[in-house]
């Protein structure tokens, strides 16, 4: 477990300054001589390109740093630009690799006004559960997030933007400027997006490689688990019943208009799956219905708790709650919750659309026909066999 998180800054009269931290009592790896040292390897060079975003750890006799280095821009506005996380000498500080950045991006976003310092006793609470995230929940993660949201659904309708368009598309979501490669960090990380800089433009452009978005959609093993008759015939039915009524429902929103029914939940839904006690029942759920009794040992919640989650989940159209004649409660999933990448196909067109029209330049166009080529599953497949 952690000791503690800590947020500073560079004074040019003072060098590192601690700005925040928690517990208040925190000593450990934030004495004038520590910090200064983890500060001089973070910002090695003197330039934006030597000096980007970035995780790091080091080892002491009696602690270890964790650190997130927030980049050159932060460093010369005088804002907060280093995070933290101090360990004990046992702990694996790689376990914090993706943790880290997500906690440091929050107050980032938040530096300016000092606004992030009622946070940073919260986020330290949430670093342990960033670590336990599923690769689902990551994902998931993304779409919750109102400034990356607002970027994957730019990007899955253009496919392209340059950096400069896309300051303004954050200085319009969240009222300041922002540092892109913070946000864009995870984006990479995950292979959802690609960036490169393409010859007569005056800054670096940003490619959407795979489309990120998140479905309601059938349990197969919820339907296999009520026709191989798990449940009382009364309750199957009903399920059926409504299962059916509330998915052909959903697949005809869908045909209408895809993007807007995927979006108008998308932050819902990940909202839920980020939400680890209401995650944990979904995930117990996808293996089966189940009876509300027995759901408590399963999800180690107490009863109370469980109630107040299932609520909530049957308020979302992913559960329902049925009795059976003998008065017990069966609770089922009436939709799958689930994340989905897809290859981009539909932005081939979208690009040469745009290239016509003139909103995109041909260098900008044909160098993302080349980055969609590239990024095709079937030249992913052949570059992992010949790996093999």
């Amino acid at each position: 477990m952690p000791e503690g998180l800590a947020v500073l800054k560079w004074d040019d009269e003072l060098g590192p300054v601690v700005t925040s931290k928690t517990p208040q009592k925190l000593q450990i790896g934030l004495d004038p001589t520590t910090s200064m040292r983890v500060y001089g390897i973070a910002t090695l060079g003197e330039t934006e390109e030597s000096q980007k975003p970035g995780f790091s750890s080091l080892a002491f006799n009696d602690f270890k740093l964790a650190v997130y280095y927030g980049g050159l821009n932060m460093h010369l506005k005088g804002l907060p630009s280093m995070v933290f996380l101090v360990l004990q000498p046992e702990e694996d500080s790689d376990v914090y690799k993706d943790a880290l950045p997500e906690i440091a991006t929050q107050i980032f976003l938040n530096a300016e006004d000092d606004e992030y310092k009622e946070l940073v006793p919260t986020l330290f609470k949430q670093i342990t559960r960033y670590t336990q995230m599923t690769p689902e929940q990551r994902q998931a993660s993304i779409l919750n997030d109102p400034v990356r949201r607002s970027i994957v659904q730019t990007l899955m309708k253009n496919g392209t933007v340059l950096s400069t368009d896309l300051e303004q598309l954050i200085f319009e979501e969240v009222g300041k400027k922002i540092d892109v490669d913070i946000i864009l960090r995870p984006l990479v990380k995950m292979g959802l997006i690609a960036t490169g800089w393409v010859e007569g433009l005056s800054s670096e452009v940003i490619y959407l490689t795979r489309a990120l978005f998140v479905l309601r959609t059938t349990s197969q093993d919820t339907v296999r688990a009520v026709r191989k008759g798990k449940l009382p015939k009364d309750v199957a039915e009903q399920y059926l019943q409504t299962s059916r009524r509330y998915h052909r429902d959903y697949v005809a929103r869908l045909r209408k208009d895809l993007f807007d029914t995927i979006w108008k939940e998308a932050e819902e839904l990940a909202k839920c799956m980020l939400d680890f006690e209401a995650y944990d029942i979904i995930r117990v759920l996808r293996g089966g219905p189940q009876e509300s009794e027995h759901l408590p040992v399963l999800v180690e919640l107490t009863k109370a708790k469980l109630r107040k989650q299932l609520t909530s989940l049957e308020k979302a159209n992913i559960v329902t709650r049925i009795n059976d004649e003998d008065g017990r409660e069966h609770v089922i999933l009436k939709c799958n919750p689930e994340v989905v990448t897809v290859y981009p196909e539909w932005l081939i067109q979208r690009t040469a659309d745009l290239y016509n029209d003139e909103e995109i330049v041909s260098r900008q166009a044909m160098h993302y026909l080349e980055v969609l080529k590239k990024s095709h599953p079937s030249q992913v497949s052949k570059m992992a066999a010949e790996v093999v």
